[in-house]
């Protein structure tokens, strides 16, 4: 079978591929035309997701979760184990339950110009950490964290750049994301304190 007899005969398949493949490729093809609208389906979504997202909202989302963690682990530890430290000179269970309270509620005070709620005045300053019984402290974490989601859900849009002092310059939104950070720090050395103990955290899925 000579070549001009095999071109001869495969010249109908090779000219179908060919507009197949040229089909493919023209920019209104159908397929082309439905990636086009997958990809505007997916970036809508991403702009939807981007303007429902603000700075209060994602604060208040990370405030939900430090607020149930930590109320779910202090009343999961037993009270026998409030005074448990881990070394000399290292905060207890419940003082360092009762550090974060007081951090909470004094370092918003001070950024916002608020005062603090009425009640608590003992759950903030340098005697905070003595108080040591359970249906407190637990009472002090709540109340603390009820302060910062007032003080954020009344921060306006325009507000969270302004300047502030807060340990050196920063921002309103600087001070405020420094507030959780500092839970979060702490928030790891209670879960550590927790499993040392024999508590699992109410949230861990792996026990």
């Amino acid at each position: 079978m000579n070549k001009r007899y095999l071109t001869e005969m495969y010249r109908p398949v090779f000219a179908v591929i060919c507009a197949l493949a040229l089909t493919a490729c023209a920019p209104g093809g159908a397929g082309d035309g439905e990636a086009v609208d997958a990809a505007d389906e997916m970036a809508a979504g991403d702009e939807s997701a981007a303007v429902q997202s603000t700075v209060q909202s994602e604060l208040l989302g990370d405030l939900a979760n430090l607020r149930d963690k930590y109320l779910g682990l202090a009343e999961a530890m037993p009270e026998s184990d409030y005074g448990w430290r881990p070394g000399e000179g290292v905060r207890s269970v419940s003082e360092v339950y009762m550090h974060v309270a007081a951090a909470n509620i004094g370092l918003v005070a001070r950024v916002m110009g608020t005062d603090p709620p009425a009640g608590v005045e003992g759950w903030y300053g340098q005697d905070a950490e003595s108080i040591t019984d359970k249906p407190t402290v637990v009472a002090a974490l709540a109340a603390s964290f009820d302060y910062i989601g007032e003080a954020l859900e009344a921060t306006a849009d325009d507000a969270w750049g302004q300047g502030v002092e807060l340990f050196g310059a920063t921002s309103v939104r600087g001070a405020m994301t420094f507030t959780l950070a500092h839970c979060h720090e702490h928030l790891g050395q209670s879960i550590a304190y927790a499993r040392v103990n024999g508590v699992v955290p109410p949230w861990s899925a792996g026990g």
